[in-house]
């Protein structure tokens, strides 16, 4: 009667070795693949800027375009503005580092907090063809004494006849 209490003692102690085992690999596979996922998701975490910002998120036509004078590129944006005083913010075509004759552009209310805006751009009629060759993008405080954010987007617009 012994040797059958020896025998199932070293079964059972052999089965708790093999689900130990198992336990064990299966922690290890566990902890190699939240190792994994962290890894691979380490670098996609895109913050959003903190404080003012415009983040343009469509220009239609695509730079580089050939249009009419008159014609508008829509742009649409998104911003946030942290000013408790709220800000302006516009978009002006650029010619050689200076606003492009006879520019039109979407005018500006005074904007709070966080959103999206749809404003247009476009060329008046000129003698010559104007090319734009980048966009201004501005925010200021309300009165316009202060700037609050300002970035030059490379573009290249042909308007003309």
């Amino acid at each position: 009667m012994l040797k059958v209490k020896e025998i199932q003692f070293t079964i059972l102690v052999t089965q708790t070795k093999t689900k130990m085992k198992t336990i064990k690999i299966l922690t290890n596979c566990l902890f190699i693949f939240a190792m994994s996922f962290t890894l691979i998701n380490c670098g996609n975490d895109e913050e959003e800027p903190k404080g003012n910002f415009i983040k343009i998120t469509s220009i239609t036509p695509q730079s580089p375009a050939s249009l009419n004078f008159n014609d508008y590129v829509n742009i649409s944006y998104e911003y946030n503005i942290v000013d408790p005083d709220g800000a302006r913010m516009w978009i002006i075509p650029q010619t050689g580092g200076a606003n492009s004759p006879g520019y039109l552009y979407s005018s500006s209310g005074i904007f709070n907090g966080a959103g999206t805006r749809q404003v247009v751009i476009s060329i008046s009629d000129e003698d010559d063809p104007v090319i734009v060759d980048q966009l201004r993008v501005t925010m200021k405080n309300p009165d316009q004494s202060e700037e609050l954010y300002e970035e030059l987007i490379a573009v290249e617009y042909t308007f003309g006849n």
